[in-house]
Formats: C-alpha cells, structure tokens, sequence
C-alpha cells in the first residue's frame, strides 16, 4: 500500500501542475484542493464512527496481530484513494481546457449501428417498466461511490493474499488514469445527455423527454447533470466535476470490483456482475453514456485482469 500511496501522491502533484498550467486560475485550482481537504476529512470522521464496528467485525475474521498489522496499510489505502480522486478531478476537468468535445458524433453514430438503428437509451427505458429502478439508481448514485472511493481500504483492511490485493490495485489504478485520464483524453466526449446543449441540435431530444417523463430529470442524478454542465459552462471546476463519457470510468470500476469479487469466492460472482450490469443499465438509461463506453470499459479492464492474471498468479 506505501506504493500506491507514493503513486497517488506523485499522481495529484502531477495533476496540481497541470491544473495550474491549463486551467489559468489559481482559484478554481486551489478550491478543488479545498474540497479534497474536505472530502479527506469527512472519511476520517466516518472511520471514527465506524471503527469500533469494523474492529468487533474484523475480529471475527482475523485475530488481533493481523488486525495491527493491517491498519497502517488501510491509513495509506485511505489517504491515497483521497490523493487519486483529487488528482482525478484535477485532470479531468483539466481536458477541456485542452482540446473541445468532439467525439460524440462518431460514438452517438456507432451506438446507433450496433443496436441495429436504434439508440440505447430507447432500450433501456423500455427494460426499465420491468426493473427495479430505485435500487438500481441507488446503486449508481450512492452505493458506487464505496468502491470506487474506499476499495484500496477494504483491500488493505480485509485481504491478507498479497498477490490478489497487488492485482487489483494495478485494476484499480488503470480505471482511473488510463481509462479516465488517457483514454477519455483521446476520445474527448460528452455523453447522450449533453449532446444536443454541446452542438445546438435535438438529435437527444427525445431522451430528454424521457428523463422527464421518468422522473430522473428531477431528482438528484439530474440535479448533478445540471450542476456538472453549469460548472463545465461556466469554465469553473470542483472536488468530483468534469464531464467525460468515453470510456466509462463508472462501468471500468465496477469491473474492477466484480472481477475482484470473482476471485474471493463463488458465492459472491453473482452480487459482482449483478452490480456491474446495474451501473452499466443506469448510466444509459439516465443518459450520462453511451452502450460504448461501458462495453469498451469492460473490454479494457477484463483483458488487463486476465494478463495481470498471468504475470501475477494466484497463490
């Protein structure tokens, strides 16, 4: 864990710099680091109120020396998925003051041609009459944000295979900067529910009908589209801002945890991929990506898992 600690330190300086360089305020720069002081705050308070039931929860599945042994590796998993959330922000709302949105023509036309002339979304809110779509929005707006936050923490505080923990930390790592740093850089792109504010059409028209129609518009999950297209508007920037859709780092985490699940045992493959294909239905369904992200994503990182599976084996 003192690695990637280093590695995320080493990270947030780097997206400081290029922050400070690209973004030309001073302000908006040293608000986002403001926010990551906050945000490393409120989970020191969370663990203060959690720790005495994880211990008695811990101790059940470890004695007491492992459980020593484990918590200086859980403060530097902590401390460092701060660090690589901040330095995240940082970059991520540091791509458009580096190049435009342009891909979303060419991912809103693939989309399109690979399910047969229609577009997703249309798909998914048909599938949603059938689904449990307050659990499965809550998973996307709250229960995600665990895993995607505290995994390095949760490794370091209850997986004693050095190996497996190595593994999924090189995963987890990757879904955030070369999933979400490089390649969204690469392919520069908005999402379905931008698309028509970015270019000046109504080729979304009817999703944005439909996230009224359904009531998403209104709640919370619009509440935050709203927000991330003022601030991306308004050139201003903020602790979790930045908009980008390809790939999906949302799908690319959730693999990252279903595959990690796959490997700690049978009984938890189902919970895994159940988790994964929820995120991955959500984030069509409200319109923050198209099918091709999350398909690219699940690619990317499933290949990465099975060649880290070999220069990495299981002990």
């Amino acid at each position: 864990m003192r690695i990637y600690f280093w590695f995320s330190a080493v990270y947030l300086g780097f997206a400081l710099i290029v922050a400070l360089v690209f973004m030309n305020d001073v302000t908006i720069v040293w608000g986002m680091i403001g926010g990551s002081a906050d945000l490393l705050l409120t989970l020191a308070k969370l663990f203060v109120m959690v720790i005495g039931i994880g211990t008695a929860v811990l101790l059940l599945v470890v004695d007491r020396k492992t459980l020593l042994a484990r918590l200086t590796p859980f403060i530097y998993a902590l401390v460092g998925a701060v660090f690589m959330n901040a330095g995240f922000t940082m970059l991520k709302n540091s791509m458009t003051f580096l190049t435009d949105f342009f891909a979303d023509p060419s991912l809103a036309k693939v989309d399109r041609v690979l399910h047969f002339g229609v577009d997703p979304w249309v798909i998914a809110h048909r599938l949603a009459d059938y689904l449990p779509m307050e659990a499965i929005t809550y998973n996307y707006a709250a229960v995600w944000g665990l895993p995607a936050l505290a995994l390095p923490a949760i490794l370091a505080a209850t997986d004693g295979d050095r190996v497996r923990v190595r593994r999924t930390l090189v995963l987890y790592v990757l879904a955030w900067v070369l999933i979400g740093n490089v390649l969204a850089l690469a392919f520069l792109s908005a999402g379905p529910v931008y698309y028509d504010r970015l270019l000046g059409v109504s080729r979304f028209s009817g999703l944005t009908a439909a996230l009224q129609a359904s009531g998403v518009a209104d709640s919370i999950v619009g509440q935050v589209q709203n927000d991330l297209w003022e601030i991306y508007s308004g050139r201003s920037a903020g602790i979790g801002s930045g908009i980008s859709a390809f790939p999906s780092v949302h799908v690319a985490i959730s693999t990252v945890l279903a595959l990690y699940l796959a490997e700690r045992s049978k009984w938890l493959i189902q919970l895994g991929f159940g988790f994964l294909v929820s995120i991955f239905f959500y984030s069509v369904y409200c319109g923050f990506h198209y099918t091709v992200d999350g398909y690219f994503s699940v690619l990317v990182i499933s290949a990465l898992w099975w060649w880290l599976r070999h220069k990495m084996p299981p002990q």
